[in-house]
Parts: structure tokens; C-alpha cells; sequence
């Protein structure tokens, strides 16, 4: 009979409850098991069974797992609050009506114009070598281009659930977009390959299949294992394999940087940001306003290795609340649950934003409410920066639209004005 250590059971009764919960509470806010919801959220069982070991071995304190837990629950609960709101028949409809209204020659148009930035930045990626940790400096280096191509890239993912397209021209503008961005993105690159799956099989009221489930996050977890070895610099398969393995068990690995070396407890009080300023900094930033030079989990990284390196783990909420409100449960659960409640009004506002009368009001609404609730929890930044890059691209294309509008509206010449004066 195999005896697990005592650390490695509590890490598991402490995953398989967390997932529990975190399904139960988001379970009416998703529209099936590959919602990007969902799928981010399994960072949440990983980060609690890492937390917990930790503590049974005596290594973090237990009252960070307490906070853990508190803010983990006020976020659900939030969330939970809000999807009270969200309706799946109706964004099922939406979905179709938004997808199928789109004339093919905007939708061809919209997935040239994707193509040709994708290629761009991936000729530059390869330039300048965004690989590994060079990719946070070419982010920064050409973020604008970046995020038109963020928001324009699930735009052309939404279109892409159109029916009417043949499926072989469905899955060549997939695999050539995803193939494109491996230059410059990172190991998750085929991730939305699943988010497209489930989003397909919910407009054609299918479940996911365990199968089918399972063999595409195998893929996923195939892909990410070849950008390790082409983008990382591992040295054969099996180290590539061997890191991904690492990497799930690590969700959380930024609780081993902020508590087992007390790296949180040093860089406290370095930046002189305020809570507020910290997570409107990639709204502010695009204006010249930075409210900080380096976001928590590079400094934490940096704090850890005595290096200033620009990568770092994901700062999650229960890290960033506890660098701005140390030892303050009441304050981090309201908090908290303001957060889930403010992440997951996406859902219901984005399915009123797609009734508008313009179509990319429409699709902007949708995609909105489809792809940028899920970075909620583990880094509060991603949410803003997609609907930024969402932003973007309906902007584009709602000024577009106008234009072609008031082309269409202008009146025809009149026989007195073609009439030559006698």
C-alpha cells in the first residue's frame, strides 16, 4: 500500500476542494468547461495545493494560507453575485446573430488585416530575438501594434465560429494566426485553439466531449513543451516536459517567492504607488503616466534572485493585497469580492453592448465578455490590458463602418446639377 507524505495529502484534499469550489461558485457564469473563465481559474486549486504544502512543512506561515482562502472566497463570491445576470440561451443567440450578421468581405477583411499584423510582429519577433525573458522588452518595445493585434486576433477568433465558412478555410486561418504568434507569445500560444473549440460547441448546443477535452489539453500541453524547446532553451523533450510538469505544479509559484524567501516583506514600501495607481497602470501608462517602473512579480523575481530582471510569476490577488494591506483580512475580503463582482459584470454588460446598432459595437461587446473576465484573479493587469486591445479594435472598426456608412448615405447628384446652363 503506497503511504503519501502528510505535505502531499493536504496538497491534494486541498486542490480537490478548491476545484470544487471554484466551480461550484463560477459554474453559472461559464458557458461550458472550456470558458476562458474556468480554464484560467485552475491556477486557483494549484496555487492552494502549493500554499497549503508550504505550510504543512513549515515553510510559510499558515496565516497566508487564511488570507489565501479569504480572498479566494470574497472573489467567488463576487463573481457568483454577479452571474445572477448572465444568461447562457441569450448569449447563445447573440453569439450567433453577431456572428453570422458580419458580410464575408468585412470578415475576410478583418482576418487579412490580423494576418498582416500577426506576420509583422512576428518578422520583428524574430528580429530582435523575443524569446524567453527578451519578450517582456519587446512588449514594451512595440506594445501598441501588440495590442491592436491582441484585440483584432479575438475578434477574428469570434468570426471565425461562423458557420457558413468551410471548415478546412476555418482551420488554415487558425493554424496560420497561431503559428504566426509563436515569435513573440508565450508558452499558452495554442490556448485560445481550446477557448475557439468551446466556443464552437456551445453555439452548436454540444457538450465537451471527455475525450476530445482531455486530447486537446494534451496538445495544448505538446505545444507548449515544443515553444519550450524552441523559445526557452530547453535542452531536449524530456526537460521540455519536465518544465510544463513544473510549471502546473508551480501555478502558484509566486507564494514561493513572496513568503519562502520573505521577499514581500523586503520590497514593501520601495515603490512609492498607491493601490489605486497600481492597478489603473495599464490604462495611465498608455498616456505617460506609469504607476510603478516595475509590476510585483518582477520585483519580487528581481528582490529573490539579486538580479533586476523584467519576468516574474503572476502577482495574483491574494500577493497584491497583501503588499498594499498587510495583515488585513476584512479589508482583502471586500475588497476581494469587489474585484470578482467588477470582473465578471463583463459577462452581462458585454451581452447589452451586443445589441448596439453597429456590428463591431456588437462583436466588441461580446468578445469583450467573452475573453476578458478570466485574468481576474491572477494578475488584475490582464484584464484591462484585453479589454484595452478590445477597445482598439472596435474602435477601428466602428470608425470604419462610419465611414462607409456615410458613403452609402450621401445623396446622388441630381439632373438640375449634371444639367450643363444654357
Amino acid at each position: 500500500m503506497i503511504t503519501l507524505p502528510p505535505w502531499l495529502l493536504v496538497a491534494v484534499v486541498a486542490w480537490l476542494v478548491t476545484a470544487a469550489v471554484t466551480y461550484g461558485m463560477l459554474r453559472r457564469a461559464i458557458y461550458n468547461l472550456l470558458d476562458p473563465v474556468i480554464v484560467v481559474a485552475v491556477s486557483m486549486p494549484f496555487s492552494a495545493a502549493l500554499l497549503t504544502s508550504l505550510c504543512s512543512l513549515g515553510l510559510v506561515s499558515w496565516d497566508k494560507l487564511a488570507l489565501f482562502t479569504v480572498v479566494v472566497l470574497g472573489y467567488l463570491a463576487g463573481a457568483r453575485t454577479i452571474s445572477t445576470f448572465f444568461g447562457r440561451e441569450t448569449f447563445r443567440e447573440l453569439l450567433a446573430r453577431v456572428t453570422s450578421g458580419f458580410p464575408r468581405v468585412e470578415v475576410q477583411s478583418i482576418l487579412i488585416a490580423t494576418l498582416c499584423i500577426t506576420l509583422v510582429l512576428a518578422i520583428l519577433g524574430l528580429g530582435v530575438g523575443a524569446q524567453g525573458d527578451a519578450r517582456q522588452a519587446f512588449g514594451r518595445a512595440f506594445r501598441p501594434l501588440i495590442v491592436l493585434q491582441s484585440g483584432l486576433f479575438l475578434f477574428s477568433l469570434v468570426l471565425l465560429l461562423n458557420s457558413s465558412m468551410p471548415r478546412t478555410k476555418t482551420a488554415l486561418w487558425l493554424i496560420a494566426l497561431l503559428v504566426l504568434s509563436i515569435p513573440f507569445s508565450g508558452k499558452s500560444v495554442v490556448v485560445p485553439l481550446l477557448y475557439w473549440y468551446g466556443l464552437k460547441l456551445f453555439l452548436e448546443h454540444r457538450k465537451v466531449p471527455l475525450r476530445t477535452g482531455i486530447g486537446l489539453v494534451l496538445l495544448v500541453l505538446l505545444a507548449a513543451s515544443l515553444m519550450t524547446l524552441l523559445a526557452y532553451g530547453a535542452s531536449g523533450p524530456l526537460d521540455a516536459v519536465l518544465l510544463i510538469v513544473n510549471r502546473l505544479a508551480l501555478f502558484g509559484d509566486v507564494y514561493i517567492y513572496a513568503y519562502q524567501s520573505d521577499a514581500l516583506a523586503s520590497i514593501r514600501g520601495n515603490q512609492s504607488v498607491s493601490f489605486l495607481a497600481y492597478v489603473l497602470h495599464p490604462i495611465t501608462s498608455l498616456v505617460g503616466i506609469r504607476g510603478y517602473d516595475k509590476p510585483l512579480g518582477s520585483a519580487l523575481a528581481s528582490e529573490v534572485t539579486g538580479e533586476d530582471v523584467l519576468t516574474g510569476p503572476n502577482p495574483q490577488l491574494p500577493i497584491v493585497l497583501d503588499y498594499f494591506f498587510p495583515d488585513a483580512l476584512v479589508t482583502a475580503l471586500v475588497i476581494a469580492f469587489v474585484f470578482g463582482l467588477a470582473v465578471m459584470v463583463l459577462r452581462p454588460l458585454g451581452i447589452a453592448l451586443a445589441r448596439s446598432r453597429s456590428r463591431y459595437l456588437r462583436l466588441g461587446g461580446l468578445v469583450a465578455a467573452i475573453f476578458a473576465p478570466a485574468g481576474g484573479f491572477i494578475d488584475t493587469s490582464q484584464v484591462l490590458i484585453a479589454l484595452i486591445g478590445i477597445a482598439a479594435a472596435t474602435g477601428c472598426g466602428v470608425m470604419i463602418e462610419l465611414a462607409l456608412s456615410s458613403r452609402t448615405q450621401r445623396p446622388p447628384a441630381t439632373a438640375e446639377r449634371l444639367q450643363t446652363p444654357q
